[in-house]
């Protein structure tokens, strides 16, 4: 532990000495900064062009006018916490609260305004209400919005979207060293990435397998996110192939007229980003970033990130064009790539061999790349618009795993190796007809390219075992309509339906979704959506291989179809304050047409079980599932210097097996507490530093676990679960408090952070399950992740 702190101390010296080299030449004068930003319809996208922008308590006033393309410019706006307000005749005002204005980069406000019904009606959108409305006008309930303000607070958030959203209801973990996402008890499988509109592959660094949503950390960096969507239950129709939730994630816009650049140095490697004009004629632009990181530093301070020899490394690159023409809309081109690596090799010397897995080791290779364009193009009636989207994407996921003899002969126990290659073209067309009625029509088309190996040592017969091995093409088509109708200001009504076909199974789904919202006054509002959903599984999945007694091979799945859920939300909100704001939610998922093992004798075998993974077994869509629970939440929006959020989630997850017995899943946490909170203090002369203080709070009920049979086991002399009582025994309850500090100093042309977020502070080592040690005949648990630090130093000009 000496060695530990003598690291730090190190780490952080050098740090202040590179700040300090240029403090001495910061004077007293106020700060100031550029704020600017466009203002548009919500509904059409179509500037909005003598929008008044106003900064909230200035003396003097500073406002600006927007121009023929609604874009607007303050300047020599006072750093640090600033409220804006935007008015528009005929529309909503819109208000922004404690927008961060700092030295280091301009502050940018992308300003949508929804039409009045009443246009004698004057109407007020306070700051509450934008942070709490998801920016999908046709999202009813189960929605929110991830600001990327609120990404870079969360306390060991790594200003990872998957990490941050973890603090929200009905949303927990896989476990500590993966960011998988489980919602409502639904397996993390269910969930759906979209980038610009359109189904992307996994995001995320060391995919764990088929089907995987997550992974040991994203590639995403809120460098270049703008703020998102998170959906968890009864979408829209828009979404197609998703069981459980929906990330749609939105990319910013590199800054037209100035360039910025940003570096970054950590104990987990480094990041650079730059953007900015293209020329000083348009509003072109480019944003690019890129990061190198790895976990050896610290393993070498003493904390361990997995137990790799190997050290995990991973690197990516994100990018985004803007190219705005004056005739044929707006163009952009961007995407996204990751690489990362790790390896565990097995005990040279047989000596020291002391358990079985002594002789084992594996390595993992994942390579992810995304290139997209998208169009949006307005139309000359200024309330239709046109986005088209066209990605082209390859993943590759690599698994090796051998053991050694005692002569040091290896041999190969599991070889997979999933390779895809996918083109996806979407358009979407959108119509207000008038401040009351707004269509929107869209068809997907998704053509896949696959190499596919999986390899897999049978121990019963001796041999390797080919599962898979397929190299060939399919394709699925998603369609969708939906109408949204305001009945007076009060009454929201959201009506569509979504077409998903698979043409590898032949298999389709026809799924109406409604919504409607109710704002009964200005402090409470009334919600529901019903939604038909389904998801598709991997085509590994589709043509996995088995081979039978006769030598003759067969493909058991290739009938499977997809599966399937009906989902029902009923909301509450109370906004009794400003800044304050109190949502219920209460839902109910059936979940049908499962894909089960029949003749299982272990009663386990149900997709509603996994998070990811490839198997050849004979599966038939059989099984059913019902999720069901209550959330609540309780959020202070930032001001006045500081925030909190407090969210409780008590619910039940269940499946059942053709047998006809209700089971938990094994995502049956039933209960998750969570509390986030933060604030900051002005320092300095001028009072224009800041230090930040954050805190996240994780309590939730123990994993669910398929218990060892320890008598059973010993007699055996390998491991033996007792499945009679799988899923009913949970470990000890989970529970991680995280903290985080951070120091911004503003200088008056750049700004320099300086961030320690300290991952289970307490350093407390929760129980994930348990397993047979035949060596000792006992039974050991299994540990997540202890004390994990993230120290970094951010600087922005």
């Amino acid at each position: 532990m000496k060695t530990t702190i003598k690291h730090m101390k190190n780490f952080i010296l050098i740090l202040i000495l590179i700040t300090t080299v240029n403090a001495q030449h910061v004077h007293s004068q106020e700060l100031t900064q550029t704020v600017k930003g466009k203002v548009t319809d919500a509904e059409t996208q179509a500037p909005l062009p003598g929008a008044y922008v106003i900064l909230e308590g200035s003396d003097p006033i500073i406002g600006a006018i927007t121009d023929s393309e609604g874009n607007f410019v303050l300047k020599d706006v006072l750093i640090g916490r600033k409220s804006f307000r935007v008015t528009y005749i005929g529309y909503e005002d819109v208000f922004f609260n404690d927008v961060n204005v700092t030295t280091g980069q301009e502050a940018i406000l992308n300003v949508k305004m929804r039409e009045a019904i009443n246009k004698m009606e004057e109407i007020v959108i306070t700051p509450d209400d934008i942070l709490s409305e998801p920016i999908n006008s046709m999202a009813s309930v189960s929605s929110m919005r991830l600001t990327v303000d609120a990404t870079s607070r969360i306390a060991a958030g790594i200003n990872d979207p998957s990490r941050t959203i973890q603090s929200y209801a009905g949303v927990s973990s896989l476990d500590d060293e993966n960011n998988e996402i489980i919602v409502r008890g639904n397996s993390p499988r269910g969930m759906l990435w979209r980038m610009e509109g359109v189904e992307i592959p996994n995001p995320n660094h060391f995919s764990d397998g088929e089907g995987a949503t997550g992974g040991g950390v994203s590639i995403l960096s809120t460098q270049v996110l703008d703020d998102s969507d998170f959906l968890t239950g009864a979408f829209p129709a828009e979404y197609g192939n998703a069981l459980s939730s929906v990330f749609d994630l939105q990319l910013r816009t590199g800054n037209f007229d100035k360039r910025e650049y940003t570096f970054q140095v950590g104990v987990m490697g480094l990041q650079a980003s730059l953007e900015g004009p293209f020329s000083k004629n348009s509003e072109a632009s480019y944003l690019l970033n890129y990061r190198y990181s790895t976990t050896s530093f610290l393993n070498q301070m003493g904390f361990v990130v997995g137990e790799s020899d190997i050290f995990p490394e991973w690197q990516d690159l994100s990018l985004n064009i803007n190219l705005p023409t004056k005739k044929f809309g707006r163009f952009n081109i961007w995407g996204i790539g990751g690489k990362s690596s790790s390896a565990e090799l097995p005990v040279a010397d047989t000596t020291d061999w002391e358990y079985r897995g002594d002789s084992y080791g594996y390595a993992e290779n994942h390579d992810l790349a995304l290139a997209g364009i998208t169009h949006n193009y307005l139309f000359k009636n200024k309330k239709s618009y046109l986005k088209s989207v066209a990605t082209l994407s390859y993943t590759n996921n690599e698994e090796v795993e051998d053991s050694l003899s005692y002569d040091l002969e290896p041999t190969l126990i599991n070889n997979e190796s999933m390779v895809y290659k996918t083109i996806t073209a979407s358009t979407m067309f959108n119509h207000k007809f008038n401040a009351r009625n707004v269509m929107r029509i869209g068809a997907i088309y998704t053509h896949q390219a696959f190499d596919l190996l999986a390899l897999d040592f049978n121990y019963d017969d001796n041999i390797l075992e080919k599962q898979l091995e397929q190299q060939g093409a399919t394709d699925r088509f998603q369609a969708y309509f939906q109408w949204k109708m305001r009945v007076g200001s009060a009454l929201e009504l959201n009506a569509g339906v979504h077409h998903n076909y698979v043409a590898l199974t032949k298999d389709y789904s026809v799924e109406p979704r409604f919504g409607a919202k109710w704002r009964i006054n200005d402090k409470h509002i009334l919600s529901y959506g019903f939604g038909a959903h389904s998801r598709a599984e991997a085509a590994s999945i589709y043509l996995a291989e088995k081979e039978l007694g006769d030598g003759s091979i067969i493909r058991p799945n290739t009938g499977l179809k997809m599966t399937k859920a009906l989902h029902n939300v009923i909301g509450y909100d109370l906004r009794f304050a400003s800044d304050f704001h109190f949502r219920i939610e209460a839902y109910y998922q059936y979940l049908y047409e499962v894909p089960v093992q029949l003749n299982d004798t272990t009663g386990t075998f149900s997709a509603l079980n996994f998070s990811s993974g490839f198997t050849n077994i004979k599966l038939a869509n059989e099984g059913t599932g019902r999720n069901y629970g209550l959330e609540f939440t309780l959020e202070k929006f930032f001001s006045r210097n500081y925030y909190f959020l407090t969210t409780a989630s008590l619910f039940q997850s269940k499946y059942t097996m053709p047998d006809g017995v209700e089971r938990n899943t094994a995502f049956n946490n039933q209960y998750i507490f969570n509390v986030v909170g933060g604030k900051e203090f002005l320092v300095g002369k001028n009072k224009q530093n800041i230090i930040g203080t954050n805190l996240r709070m994780i309590w939730k009920g123990g994993y669910p676990i398929v218990p060892v049979d320890l008598e059973a086991s010993k007699v055996e002399g390998y491991e033996v679960r007792d499945y009679d009582s799988a899923f009913e025994e949970t470990s000890p309850d989970y529970f991680r408090l995280d903290i985080g500090v951070s120091y911004r100093k503003n200088n008056p042309e750049w700004s320099w952070i300086l961030s320690l977020d300290v991952q289970n502070i307490t350093g407390r080592l929760n129980v994930y399950d348990e397993y047979y040690n035949a060596e000792k005949e006992s039974i050991e648990q299994v540990y997540l992740t202890g004390l994990i630090p993230v120290l970094n130093y951010k600087l922005q000009f």
